[in-house]
């Protein structure tokens, strides 16, 4: 997203606190199941849809233009929401909240 490419990605869990219908191409989960071993045992795995991923990459590779805008706007959403200062910012005043209820 940081070079302006477009993405495909699993529309399930963390990444969707950045992937958006406007900055990427959302891939539906057919199924979920559960982690079986391992660290995330008991946790739930997101199985994509192959089906509609093929779609999607038939769709980027046939709408040149739509897909670079779609990168256009994902590095700019990047470079405004989760830049590392931003970010550092974030935490830092997440910190700064913490202590201040400490007191």
């Amino acid at each position: 997203m940081a070079m302006s490419l477009p993405v495909i990605a699993t529309n399930w869990s963390g990444p969707t606190e950045y992937l958006t219908e406007e900055n990427s191409y959302l891939l539906p989960v057919d199924r979920m199941s559960e982690v079986m071993e391992g660290p995330f045992k008991g946790h739930l795995w997101a199985e994509p849809s192959v089906n509609k991923l093929r779609g999607l990459m038939r769709h980027v590779m046939s709408n040149v233009e739509e897909a670079k805008a779609k990168g256009r706007k994902a590095r700019e959403d990047m470079t405004n929401k989760f830049s590392p200062e931003i970010v550092a910012a974030i935490v830092t005043d997440h910190i700064q909240n913490i202590l201040n209820n400490i007191s």
